[in-house]
C-alpha cells in the first residue's frame, strides 16, 4: 500500500512540476514574441505595412506592368543594400556557417559551374541567414539579387544581416494582379492565411503582395540565375504568374511538400515552360522538401 501511495505522489509531483514547464515556456515565448514585436517597432518596419496611400491600386484590374504599380513598388517597397559595403559588415548569427541552405545552394552552384556575379531571387527568404538558399552566393561569388519576405518579424531580423541584396517586405502575388492579404505569422511556415484583410486575429498581418513580374520590371531585370520559391503551399499559384517568355530564369528550387495539387503538378508545370527536373533536395525534418529545376537548352 505504501509502495503504490508514493507511485501516485510521483505521479501528482510529476505532473505538476510538468504544468510548471509548460506555463513557464509559454510564458517566456510570450515575452521574446512581444520583445520582437518591440525590436521591429524600434526600427520602423511597420512602415511598409500601412497601406494608406495606393491601396486602390489593387484587384484584377491592375495590370502587372501597370506603371503606376511598378513605381509604387519601386518607392515604396524596395530597399537598396547598405553602402558601402565596407562600412556596413555582415551581421550573423553563424558567419562561419560557409551554405546555409539545406542543399539547395551545392546543387544550383553545380549546375550554375560556381557562376559568379549572377542575380537570385529568393522568397520566403526568413531572417535573410536561417536556412538561406542565396546567402552563398551573395558571400563567395558576389552575386546581388531580391530577398522578398512577408513576416514583419522576420523582416526586422533580416534588415540588420546587411544583405548584399534589395529588401522587400511584401508576398509574392498568387495572381497575376496585386493584391493585400492577410498573412498569418509563423516564423519559419507563416504564409497567406484565408482570413479576411483587416484581421485582428492574433499573429495575423495585412501584407502587399505584388506579382513576379512587377518585382523585375520595377529593378529592371529580365535574367534571373536562381530563384528560391518557399511560400508553404503557393508555389503553383505563384509560378503560374509568371511570363517565362519574357523572364529567363535559368534554375529554381522550389518545395513541393505543401502544395494542394500534389507535387507532380509543380513538376508538370514547370516541363510545360521548358523545364527539367535535375534533382531533389530533402531533409529528414522536413527542412527542404525542393524539387531543382534547370532551363532546357
Amino acid at each position: 500500500m505504501k509502495c503504490g501511495h508514493l507511485k501516485k505522489v510521483k505521479t501528482w509531483i510529476f505532473l505538476f512540476l510538468l504544468c510548471v514547464c509548460v506555463i513557464t515556456i509559454t510564458k517566456v515565448s510570450s515575452d521574446i514574441r512581444k520583445n520582437e514585436m518591440d525590436f521591429v517597432k524600434s526600427i520602423s518596419v511597420l512602415q511598409w505595412y500601412n497601406y494608406t496611400e495606393g491601396k486602390h491600386l489593387n484587384g484584377p484590374k491592375i495590370l502587372m506592368n501597370d506603371p503606376r504599380l511598378v513605381t509604387r513598388l519601386q518607392q515604396n517597397f524596395l530597399i537598396p543594400p547598405p553602402e558601402p559595403f565596407s562600412k556596413h559588415p555582415y551581421h550573423l548569427t553563424k558567419p562561419e556557417l560557409t551554405d546555409t541552405s539545406m542543399g539547395q545552394a551545392e546543387k544550383v552552384k553545380q549546375i550554375l559551374k560556381y557562376k559568379k556575379n549572377g542575380f537570385f531571387v529568393e522568397c520566403g527568404a526568413m531572417d535573410g541567414e536561417t536556412r538561406s538558399n542565396t546567402l552563398y552566393f551573395e558571400r563567395y561569388l558576389n552575386w546581388t539579387g531580391l530577398l522578398i519576405e512577408a513576416d514583419p518579424l522576420n523582416f526586422g531580423e533580416m534588415m540588420l544581416k546587411n544583405r548584399r541584396a534589395w529588401l522587400s517586405p511584401t508576398c509574392l502575388s498568387k495572381t497575376q494582379y496585386p493584391t493585400i492579404v492577410s498573412f498569418k505569422q509563423q516564423y519559419n511556415q507563416g504564409k497567406i492565411s484565408d482570413e479576411t484583410v483587416g484581421s485582428t486575429k492574433p499573429d495575423h498581418v495585412d501584407v502587399q503582395c505584388f506579382p513576379f513580374y512587377t518585382y523585375m520590371l520595377a529593378m529592371n531585370i529580365t535574367n534571373v540565375d536562381y530563384f528560391s520559391l518557399d511560400v508553404e503551399g503557393d508555389e503553383l499559384d505563384v509560378l503560374k504568374t509568371i511570363p517565362f517568355h519574357i523572364i529567363n530564369i535559368e534554375t529554381l528550387s522550389v518545395e513541393f511538400i505543401h502544395v494542394k495539387e500534389g507535387r507532380d503538378s509543380i513538376s508538370e508545370f514547370m516541363k510545360s515552360k521548358g523545364y527539367r527536373i535535375d534533382s531533389e533536395v530533402t531533409h529528414p525534418n522536413w527542412l527542404a522538401n525542393d524539387y531543382i529545376f534547370v532551363k532546357n537548352r
